[in-house]
C-alpha cells in the first residue's frame, strides 16, 4: 500500500531505490552521456540535460508528495519561475499577487514586459479585486500562498473556481508553506513551484527551484522549456536538495512551534506594534489557513512584525545574538531579513511605499534552535 502523500513516510521514501545497486539514498549520476546500446529505441537517458538518474529521483519525489504527475528541478526559484513564465506568449496578461517576493516583480518588469507579457498586481483576498483586473488575454495567475513579507493566506479553493472559470491556469509559489503543511494541487491548483533553496533545502547550502504539474499537458509543455532553455539542477544540488526534503517533516514541526511561540511573545512586547502570523486566531487569515492547511502540523515557520520605527530595527538588529541577519530564509538557523534592503529592494520607493514595506518592518524565518534561546533572544533584543 502506498504512503499518504504528504506523510512523513513518503517524504523519506517517495523516491525508488537504486536499480543497479538498490542503495536506499538516491547516487549521485555526473555523467553527462551514456551509452546506446540501440541508438534506434533510445533509452530513458541520453544527455544530462534532457534527464539525470539523480535529478530523476528529486523530480518524482516533489511530484509524489505535492501529488502532480511529473516533478521538474532547475537551478534556482527564479529559474523555476521563468520557465513557468515560458509557458506563456507574446500578448499574453498574468495576474500576480499584489504582495509578492520583490524578484518575481523584477522579472516581470525588466524581463518579460520586454516580450510582450504583460502583467497586474491584484490583491489576491479579494475576488473583485481579482476580476478589475483580469482581461481577455489573461492566461494565468500566481499567488503566494502565504505572501511575502505580510504572509496574507490565499484562498486556493475560492481562487481556483473563479480562475478556471475564466479559463486562467493557477500557478501557487508554495515555498513558505511546503508541501509538508499544503498540497495546492489537490486543490485544483495547475502548477506548483517552490524555491529548493528554503525549507526544503533546508541547510542554506543550497541553490534550487521545483516545480510540479498537475496535469500531462502543462507537464510537457514545462518539459519541453526545461530542456530547450536548460536551467536544469546539477547532480550535486539534486542529492543535496533531495536530502533536505526528506528531512522537511521533522524541521518543519520544530520550527513551526517554535514561530508560534515567538509569535505570541512578540504580540505581547511593547516595542512591537503589529505582529503578521497565521497561527494567531487574531490574524485575518487564520480561518483560511485552518481551512485549507494541514495546521495540526504547525503554520509555518515565517514571522513578520513591525516596530514601532525604524531606528529600534537598528538596534534589535545590533542585539540579537542568536539569529543571523541575512537576506535568505528556511534554513536551521533563526535569519531575520529586513524586507525594504533584502526582498523587496528590487523595488522602487514609491512601489514599496504603496505596499507598507518602510524601514520598521522585520521578517524572520525561525530555524532550529532550542525554543528557548530564541525567545530569549528577541526578548532581550527588543527591551529599549
Amino acid at each position: 500500500m502506498p504512503a499518504t502523500p504528504n506523510s512523513d513516510t513518503n517524504f523519506v521514501h517517495a523516491h525508488q531505490l537504486d536499480p543497479s545497486s538498490q542503495a536506499v539514498v538516491p547516487p549521485i549520476y555526473r555523467a553527462t552521456t551514456y551509452h546506446q546500446a540501440d541508438p534506434w529505441n533510445p533509452p530513458p537517458f541520453d544527455y544530462a540535460r534532457s534527464a539525470n538518474p539523480t535529478r530523476n529521483a528529486l523530480e518524482n519525489a516533489i511530484a509524489s508528495i505535492e501529488g502532480g504527475v511529473r516533478g521538474f528541478a532547475f537551478a534556482s526559484g527564479m529559474a523555476a519561475l521563468t520557465a513557468s513564465f515560458l509557458l506563456l506568449k507574446s500578448g499574453d496578461h498574468v495576474i500576480v499577487s499584489e504582495d509578492c517576493q520583490g524578484g518575481t516583480q523584477r522579472l516581470l518588469r525588466g524581463v518579460f514586459s520586454r516580450f510582450g507579457i504583460a502583467a497586474s498586481y491584484a490583491n489576491t483576498d479579494s475576488l473583485p479585486h481579482l476580476e478589475s483586473v483580469r482581461r481577455p488575454n489573461t492566461k494565468a495567475l500566481l499567488v503566494e500562498n502565504f505572501s511575502n513579507p505580510f504572509l496574507h493566506v490565499a484562498d486556493i479553493p475560492n481562487i481556483v473556481s473563479w480562475a478556471h472559470r475564466h479559463g486562467i491556469e493557477v500557478w501557487v509559489d508554495n515555498t513558505f508553506i511546503t508541501p509538508y503543511l499544503q498540497n495546492p494541487l489537490r486543490m485544483g491548483v495547475d502548477l506548483v513551484l517552490h524555491s529548493g533553496t528554503k525549507m526544503i533545502g533546508g541547510h542554506s547550502d543550497v541553490t534550487a527551484g521545483l516545480a510540479v504539474a498537475r496535469e500531462s499537458g502543462l507537464a510537457e509543455r514545462l518539459y519541453f522549456i526545461q530542456n530547450a532553455a536548460g536551467a536544469i539542477l546539477s547532480p550535486d544540488d539534486a542529492y543535496t536538495v533531495h536530502r533536505g526534503l526528506r528531512t522537511l517533516p521533522v524541521r518543519m514541526r520544530h520550527a513551526s512551534r517554535t514561530a508560534y511561540e515567538l509569535a505570541q511573545t512578540l504580540a505581547g512586547n511593547p516595542a512591537v506594534s503589529t505582529v503578521y502570523y497565521p497561527g494567531l486566531p487574531g490574524h485575518p487569515g487564520h480561518e483560511v489557513a485552518q481551512r485549507t492547511m494541514t495546521t495540526e502540523r504547525g503554520f509555518g515557520q515565517m514571522v513578520t512584525f513591525r516596530l514601532k520605527s525604524s531606528e529600534a530595527v537598528t538596534v534589535m538588529a545590533s542585539r540579537l545574538r542568536w539569529a543571523r541577519i541575512g537576506a535568505g530564509l528556511g534554513g536551521t538557523e533563526t535569519i531575520v531579513s529586513l524586507p525594504e534592503l533584502h526582498c523587496h529592494a528590487a523595488l522602487t520607493p514609491e512601489e514599496r511605499r504603496i505596499r507598507e514595506i518602510t524601514g520598521d518592518v522585520v521578517r524572520v524565518s525561525v530555524g532550529l534552535e532550542d525554543s528557548t534561546d530564541i525567545l530569549e533572544d528577541f526578548s532581550q533584543a527588543l527591551v529599549f
